[in-house]
């Protein structure tokens, strides 16, 4: 087993979508089995393993036949669940000193769809920083990869991957201090 599954991330490595599918295939349920003992919800189960595969597939190029890919997709999807009940838990946190700080129930401002000012700020602040850091703090924040993980997919030492993530910080700061 272990050989198909080097043999799926050369052939993923190369573009080859069928090998990506048996890939997808073999580790979807697990991952999602897997999953739902952080988050108890199928749904975001699903949702936290998609987004792993997708990440693997956009970051096909990076990926290392050598290494054990179960393994990484395992860690991936627990950085991811550990990721959503942490922000689960600060967004409950958040709410309830909200809840408790407004005398009025609070009201939504915008719409679905529409972004408020600061996302508005925050995503461009973020596309607005310098390649590599851009780079890994969306690893970081969006997709969940450890310094350690990072370092793998961008092939560059942790200590880079600190000081790209420490720039990136800065800079957000930076740009988006009238928010905070």
């Amino acid at each position: 087993m272990k050989k198909g599954v080097k043999l799926w991330v050369k052939k993923i490595k190369g573009g080859d979508r069928k090998a990506f599918e048996k890939l997808f295939l073999r580790f979807y349920e697990p991952l999602c089995q897997f999953s739902w003992q952080f988050t108890r919800s199928r749904h975001v189960s699903e949702e936290l393993v998609q987004e792993v595969f997708l990440a693997v597939w956009k970051s096909r190029e990076t990926l290392d036949s050598k290494k054990d890919v179960r393994s990484y997709l395992y860690q991936s999807v627990r950085n991811k669940a550990l990721n959503h009940i942490k922000h689960q838990e600060l967004a409950e946190e958040y709410n309830s000193k909200i809840e408790w700080l407004s005398p009025t129930p609070v009201t939504q401002t915008h719409h679905y769809g529409e972004q408020s000012e600061f996302e508005k700020a925050a995503k461009k602040a973020i596309e607005n920083l310098p390649d590599r850091a851009r780079q890994v703090y969306k690893l970081s924040r969006k997709d969940g990869l450890t310094y350690r993980e990072i370092s793998d997919v961008l092939d560059i030492s942790v200590k880079t991957v600190e000081s790209q993530m420490s720039r990136a910080l800065k800079k957000l700061r930076n740009s988006l201090s009238q928010y905070l």
